[in-house]
C-alpha cells in the first residue's frame, strides 16, 4: 500500500444526476487528507478527508443510502492532474472540532484516460488534422461538456462491473 497526501477533492455527480445538465463539481474544503492506493487488481482506494463539521449532513446522507457518487481528486499537490473515482461512504467518525469521513473509492479515470476518451471521441465525431488539435486542446481546457460523456460513461461501466452494490458495505 502506498500512502499520498489528499489536496482536493470534488463531488462530480451521483445516481441522481442528470445527463443532460452539465457536470458541476462541488467542491470539498479539506481540513486534511489522505489518500491511500490498496495497490489491488480493481484500483482500490481509501480516502480519508478531514473536513468542518458543517459536510456532516451532507456525507451522511450519502452513507445511510448508500450511495455511490463520482469525485475527483488530486494527490501530494494541487497542481497534479486529478484522478475520477467512483466512491462510497465507509464510515464518519467525529472528532473534537472536525469530521472524518472515510471513502472506498475506484479509479475509473485518470487525466491520460480523459485525453484517450476524448480523443477517440474527436475522430469519431469526424475532426483531423489542424481542427482535431485545436478542438482537443479547447475541450480539454473547458472539461464541461466535452468530458461530461467520458465521465458519465465511466461511471455506468464502473457500475456495471460490480464495484459498487448495496450489499458490499
Amino acid at each position: 500500500m502506498k500512502t499520498f497526501k489528499l489536496c482536493s477533492l470534488a463531488i462530480l455527480f451521483d445516481d441522481e444526476h442528470n445527463e443532460q445538465s452539465e457536470i458541476k463539481g462541488k467542491e470539498i474544503p479539506l481540513v486534511e487528507g489522505l489518500i491511500i492506493n490498496k495497490e489491488e487488481a480493481k484500483k482500490n482506494w481509501l480516502i480519508e478527508a478531514v473536513v468542518t463539521p458543517e459536510w456532516k449532513e451532507y456525507f451522511e446522507e450519502y452513507s445511510q443510502s448508500n450511495q455511490t457518487f463520482m469525485a475527483e481528486v488530486t494527490i501530494t499537490k494541487r497542481t497534479n492532474d486529478p484522478a475520477t473515482l467512483v466512491c462510497q461512504v465507509n464510515a464518519i467518525h467525529e472528532l473534537r472540532d472536525h469530521l472524518s469521513i472515510h471513502l472506498d473509492g475506484i479509479i475509473v479515470a485518470k487525466k491520460d484516460d480523459l485525453s484517450d476518451m476524448l480523443l477517440k471521441n474527436l475522430v469519431d465525431e469526424g475532426y483531423s488534422g489542424e481542427d482535431l488539435y485545436e478542438e482537443f486542446k479547447r475541450r480539454k481546457k473547458d472539461r464541461g461538456q466535452a468530458i461530461q460523456g467520458i465521465l458519465t460513461n465511466a461511471y455506468e461501466q464502473a457500475k456495471e462491473k460490480g464495484y459498487y452494490d448495496s450489499e458490499q458495505k
